[in-house]
């Protein structure tokens, strides 16, 4: 599998991923109205159904080019995101029809489906697995921390005594996403520059895709340093760092594209 369809299977199933896994680990479980949760799970539901989609249909191209064994592991990597995305789908159903502890249970169980997911989309690739595997981990905590900093950033707007403990919480696991993000770049950069012609003719210069992430990765550090700033002061200040958030969304959603040309 490769191509635009491959790319944006890893980007979107990290996102789905590292968003949901970053949601419960940050432990705002009971300390935010449901609401937080249901928005976040139709987030991160929305994103896991896309990588589904681009995953099957990825698959499906690269066999018809190439033969049926062009993709080894490709229909366990469908079944997984399927699987993924169908967990995500019954949490939120649960979420709106169940209280605790059934729907922390549920969750859970959907988010531990995630990281399965994202194994099996790593070994698709056939060669330098453990590579692979990290490589969407560290992407995977970098999508998935800018996407929780956003959406709790937001939520504030609808509780507005609540803490700025967790918008803190949230800045440093962004930090700590910046950091993997940089991890990504440096391990994208051990895999060979395939031919990227056909998608900008700018990728097609040598190393042009690694530079770029790594340029963008380098925003994202600088957003991460105000971001901490700013949620630390409380606030209104915490609005601020909602609207840097923005920004980071863009520049980590390009720089982990960029450094994603170069997985398969």
């Amino acid at each position: 599998m490769s191509g635009p369809l491959a790319v944006m299977t890893v980007l979107l199933a990290e996102v789905a991923a590292g968003g949901a896994v970053v949601m419960w680990a940050t432990g705002i479980w009971g300390h935010v109205r449901r609401g937080f949760f249901l928005l976040s799970g139709v987030v991160v539901t929305v994103f896991a159904w896309g990588a589904w989609a681009t995953g099957r249909a990825g698959v499906r191209a690269a066999r018809l080019e190439h033969g049926a064994e062009a993709v080894p592991g490709g229909d366990a990597m469908v079944a997984s995101l399927l699987v993924f995305a169908l967990l995500l789908t019954v949490w939120q159903v649960v979420m709106l029809t169940s209280r605790e502890p059934l729907s922390k249970v549920v969750g859970l169980v959907a988010t531990a489906a995630g990281p399965i997911a994202l194994v099996l989309v790593a070994i698709s690739r056939s060669d330098r697995v453990g590579l692979a595997v990290a490589e969407v981990m560290f992407g995977a905590l970098f999508l998935g921390s800018t996407l929780y900093g956003l959406l709790l950033g937001h939520w504030y707007i609808f509780e507005r005594r609540l803490s700025n403990t967790h918008m803190m919480r949230g800045a440093r696991w962004y930090v700590a996403g910046v950091v993997a993000a940089v991890g990504a770049a440096a391990l994208s950069a051990m895999n060979p520059a395939p031919a990227l012609g056909g998608f900008s003719p700018f990728l097609a210069v040598p190393g042009f895709s690694l530079y770029l992430a790594l340029g963008l990765v380098s925003v994202c550090a600088l957003i991460a340093g105000f971001v901490w700033k700013l949620a630390d002061e409380g606030g209104r200040s915490i609005q601020a760092a909602t609207g840097l958030f923005y920004l980071a969304v863009i520049m980590a959603f390009s720089a982990e594209m960029a450094a994603k040309f170069r997985f398969f």
